[in-house]
């Protein structure tokens, strides 16, 4: 049987790939939900996904010390450039495990799978 944690972890991998298989008309929402998950694993503050060049450019803080970061100061910035050739695959690699995590999915999920108004993972503690 399985555990609350494996049934999010393999909802949110059937939505990754619902995500980037979605036709036109949903792709606002499903770019939505990928960019906000890079965001999460990231922890950036900006995300754009390029994918005619099959790039994720990240836009994180740049830390003044080692120990001090700074969120939202657009002005001091660093952009990351990371290369994919399986945009699927490298999302589904963001998943990880965690209390956290997993209050994160459950929103994601609770969200996202009402795009097409087809709800797949009920709402439970």
């Amino acid at each position: 049987m399985k555990n609350q944690e494996q049934i999010i972890q393999e909802e949110m991998r059937k939505l990754i790939t619902k995500s980037c298989k979605a036709n036109e008309t949903l792709d606002n929402e499903y770019y939505s939900f990928q960019k906000s998950l890079l965001k999460f694993y990231f922890r950036a503050v900006d995300v754009t996904i390029d994918f005619d060049e099959e790039t994720i450019l990240l836009w994180n803080s740049k830390p003044r010390t080692p120990e001090a970061y700074r969120l939202y100061d657009i002005n001091e910035a660093v952009a990351t450039k990371v290369s994919y050739s399986n945009l699927e695959e490298t999302l589904k690699g963001c998943l990880e495990n965690g209390e956290m995590q997993m209050r994160f999915y459950k929103t994601m999920l609770f969200h996202y799978n009402r795009v097409e108004e087809n709800p797949v993972l009920p709402v439970s503690a």
